[in-house]
Parts: structure tokens; sequence; C-alpha cells
């Protein structure tokens, strides 16, 4: 093709974001770090292939800009973990992210998650018997996790509760993806399960904890609420009546343990899952309770074989990137 393809590698020993320290000591990437560069290394491998020239600029992903396509008028450019309204690039320029399956990524004309054009895309793909679902399910079940998890099972004392594991209030899938913020999502649950009475159990964001404690204080005065700082995530999915996100990867682990997931933003797996309206929980819960579980579980492995074999891109296997347009 001789096509000329620009790759923009975020350095992967500093922060994505515009904060934080240098990695010191020489210590080796964290694991969910390594897949980026597994995933560039596939990409470049991929257009050499099919004989385009490929050029790689490796720097802090914050310094990126659009000034860069325009400099190298390359036929295609990837840019990692922003999307087209913030980066404002051409149409040349196509927006890759990880997802919560560390070693898959998403490339999209428009960005990533609930930004991206597959995110409103029907599940057209092949069928494969849930066999891709199973996959992934097993690992769940055996404990695998976009973040390491403790050992040790949630004692549930509570009875049939909702979870809800909460996002970083300022994370860009909020910010981008959601009207909803976690805050309110976090009060007007906490107020409805008090009224009826339904026991909601919280659970703090692994990576920053510190950022919800004023959600934590909240959620403090409701004598049904329970916050959990430590805990396996499976063992929580795994007891729960459903799972309700804003639109955080738990909610597609959450599938993976067959229990109905709500969600108040938008998200990758918008079409398989239950549309949540923060302003009418009741309806919210009605449709929780009366889901057909069949049909319900029918959807999440045509959803995680649509998104794993149609949407993604897989950084340990070269050939995935053949379906690249």
């Amino acid at each position: 093709m001789n096509r000329k393809v620009l790759i923009l590698k975020p350095r992967l020993d500093l922060p994505f974001k515009k904060f934080g320290l240098e990695r010191r000591n020489n210590n080796p990437l964290p694991p969910i770090r390594e897949h980026w560069k597994n995933f560039v290394d596939r990409l470049k491998e991929h257009h050499e292939r099919c004989g385009d020239k490929v050029i790689v600029i490796e720097e802090q992903r914050w310094k990126f800009n659009n000034a860069l396509p325009l400099i190298f008028s390359p036929d295609i450019c990837y840019v990692p973990h922003v999307e087209k309204h913030n980066f404002k690039g051409l149409d040349n320029c196509r927006y890759y992210m990880q997802t919560v399956i560390p070693w898959l990524f998403t490339i999209d004309p428009e960005g990533w998650g609930g930004g991206g054009s597959f995110s409103n895309w029907t599940y057209s793909c092949p069928p494969d018997d849930g066999a891709t679902f199973k996959k992934f399910q097993e690992r769940a079940f055996g404990g695998g996790s976009k973040f390491e998890q403790p050992e040790g099972e949630f004692h549930n004392k509570v009875g049939d509760y909702i979870f809800v594991p909460l996002q970083l209030p300022h994370d860009e899938t909020i910010r981008w993806h959601s009207t909803v913020s976690v805050e309110t999502m976090a009060e007007s649950i906490a107020k409805w399960g008090a009224r009826n009475s339904i026991p909601i159990v919280f659970k703090n964001h692994p990576i920053n904890p510190g950022s919800l404690q004023h959600v934590k204080n909240m959620i403090a005065q409701y004598p049904n609420c329970v916050w959990l700082e430590n805990a396996n995530i499976h063992s929580v999915i795994r007891q729960a009546k459903a799972v309700y996100v804003v639109n955080s990867g738990t909610g597609m682990e959450s599938m993976l343990w067959e229990v109905p997931v709500v969600r108040f933003g938008l998200s990758e797996y918008n079409h398989a899952v239950v549309e949540g309206d923060i302003m009418n929980l009741k309806e919210t819960y009605y449709k929780v309770c009366n889901l057909d579980k069949e049909e319900m579980i029918e959807k999440y492995k045509l959803f995680y074989n649509w998104f794993v074999n149609i949407v993604c891109f897989d950084s340990t296997n070269l050939g995935t990137f053949m379906k690249l347009r």
C-alpha cells in the first residue's frame, strides 16, 4: 500500500496525565502497562507487513497534540488515550485505548468506551455458541481482573443487595461519557435504597481511594449502606442482586457472573445491559427485577463475541490487526 503511518506511543515509565513523579530505580513496568508496548509493537509490525512506512514517536502522553499529524502528514495517525473531540485531529486520526481486558485495545475514528463510534453499533458477528463469553467467564471465575484482587470472600450480612463499584470522580470516562456524576449516582442510590429498605454495597476505587472520601462521608449517614475498602470484587459481584455503574469496566466484568447490570452513562456495552434512569430509580429497579435471565445471558454472550472478536485488537495476536481498514 505504501502509506505513511504515524504512531504516537506514550512513554510508559511516566504517568499518562500531567502530574506525578518519574518512575524510580528502573523498576519494571507494571504488567498493565506492558500491554501498551505490546500493542504498539503489533500495530507497527502489521503496517510494515502491509508495506507501509511507519514512524513511531514516543513521548509523554499529555504532550501529544494535533500539530504532529500536520507536521508529518501521515495517511493514518494513531493517537493514544484521547478522543477526536478534545484532540481535534483530522479524519486521518485513529484513537486507541486499552479496555478492561488489559491486552485488548480498541481503535476508532471517534474515541473509546462510550465515546467510540462502535458503542452505537449493533452486535453483528458470526455466532460462536457462547465460546468467547465462556473463555472470559473462566478467567473471572479464576480471579482474573484488570486490577489485582485481594484474597478472601465477602461475607454478606446485609441480604439481597445492589453493588455499586465506584469510579474515580474526575476520570475521563465520567467527564466525557456521562451526564451523571459519581457523586450524584452514589447519593441518589443511597437515598433511594434507604427509602425502600434495599441494602446498597459501595466499593472504593483501588487506584485512588482518597478521591472518594467525600462520598464515603456522605453515605455513612445511611444505615442501609455498606462501604468496602479492600474486598475481592468477584466475590462481591457474584452475590449481588444487581450491579449499578456509571460506565465502569466492572459492568463488563459483572456480565461474566450473569448478574443484571445497570449503566447510567455511556459505555462500550451500551446495548447489552439495562439503561438506568437516575431520576427514576423505581423504574430502573423494576427493569432489573423483571429481566428474563436467559435472554440477559444470551445478550451478554453476543456482546462478548462482538466486542472481543469484531471490535478489539489483541496485543498478543498479530492476526487480529488484519481487520484494520
